[in-house]
């Protein structure tokens, strides 16, 4: 039964870094500007970027990112 409780950890982990505020490019730190413009470009045109970010931007709202270069 200890096996399951790190896992238990790391899924509570995760939890926790996906809530931690409204804008969720702000989990990239210093990156956050790549993905605005990886969101930009997919926005233009989404077989231009790879699929593994059509999920994370399926839903995704920018925050603060577009706040700030407005």
């Amino acid at each position: 039964m200890s096996p399951q409780s790190p896992s238990n950890s790391s899924s509570s982990t995760k939890t926790d870094q996906g809530g931690q505020g409204k804008d969720p490019a702000a989990a990239f730190g210093p990156n956050e500007w790549l993905v605005d413009e990886i969101y930009q470009q997919y926005l233009q045109d989404p077989n231009s970027v790879d699929r593994a970010w059509w999920d994370f931007f399926a839903d995704y709202k920018p925050g603060a990112a577009a706040a700030g270069s407005a």
